[in-house]
């Protein structure tokens, strides 16, 4: 009787312990969350500053400007060593911004509920280019206007994951497209200073060849404007270039950070958008923190 009263009370005291275990656990995670989101309110104040401050040097948006320079992972307990409740231990955060006009908006493709032809088609060119069924575009297009069109009982479109309603073949479809395009909350023009080989190759309707010269000359000189484009690309360039489908500056904005304590690790990522000298934030989601890994766009 005497041993099966020991194991009885030696049971109740370890489900004891591996509750308040539990709950120490869980107030640990709560502190170091809130503590993450805090500094990363902090990052992206930091990234809302450089993008005014690149606003007031131009309206061109380029890849060699410093908003376009990534924050490599660094230890923020040395910058708040010197602080008298600093209680943040050994803390790492990183990050970077990205032009969100350099991937094609799927918001170009239907305005006020009707498709857009010159955008269909574009995004048809950017569907052969990375192995996708060109018919897509048009689904998207019809689905997208549908959305949009006024009086509409359909869920509106705001995010990428989005998409995936409009059919089963574009949800299969989407990790694929994912890398190349976005949802934005307006119709606007791929950056031709920011965009990858292959959005610049569907926009501009440029073979391979001219795509790599125009991704040469833009590493030593940004383009100013449209008309620049067409003055390098020479006999090579296009008829017209849509200005509705490619232009030289944007708006709209992607931040995403990580902080790293320890083995706890927190990520989000904002889409900003830039009004004139005034940056701000449309939204906010948490994301996998392997997400804030640089990413070239093929």
């Amino acid at each position: 009787m005497a041993l099966l009263l020991t194991a009885l009370a030696a049971v109740m005291v370890a489900g004891m312990l591996w509750r308040q275990w539990g709950a120490i656990q869980r107030e640990q995670a709560a502190r170091e969350s809130e503590q993450a989101r805090w500094i990363l309110r902090g990052a992206l104040d930091w990234a809302r500053l450089i993008l005014n401050e690149a606003a007031r040097n131009s309206r061109v948006v380029a890849l060699d400007q410093p908003w376009a320079v990534p924050l490599a992972e660094s230890d923020l307990s040395r910058f708040l060593a010197a602080g008298r409740n600093n209680t943040l231990g050994q803390t790492w955060l990183e990050g970077r911004i990205e032009d969100a006009q350099s991937r094609f908006n799927l918001t170009d493709l239907a305005a006020f509920g009707k498709p857009s032809p010159n955008a269909t088609l574009a995004l048809q060119r950017l569907c052969s280019a990375i192995g996708v069924d060109p018919q897509l575009a048009q689904v998207l297009a019809k689905g997208i206007a549908a959305a949009q069109a006024p009086g509409s009982n359909l869920l509106p479109i705001r995010e990428l994951q989005d998409v995936a309603r409009v059919s089963p073949a574009v949800a299969a479809a989407l990790p694929r497209l994912a890398a190349y395009v976005t949802v934005l909350p307006r119709a606007t023009p791929v950056n031709v200073n920011t965009a990858g080989a292959s959005v610049l190759g569907a926009v501009l309707d440029l073979p391979s060849d001219q795509v790599a010269r125009l991704l040469a000359r833009r590493k030593q000189k940004h383009f100013d404007s449209l008309q620049d484009l067409k003055t390098f690309l020479g006999s090579a360039a296009p008829d017209t270039i849509d200005s509705s489908l490619a232009g030289t500056s944007s708006d709209f904005f992607s931040a995403i950070a990580r902080v790293r304590m320890g083995d706890f690790q927190y990520a989000e990522r904002a889409l900003l958008q830039r009004i004139g000298m005034f940056t701000q934030i449309l939204r906010m989601q948490r994301v996998a923190p392997w997400l804030a890994d640089p990413k070239p766009q093929a």
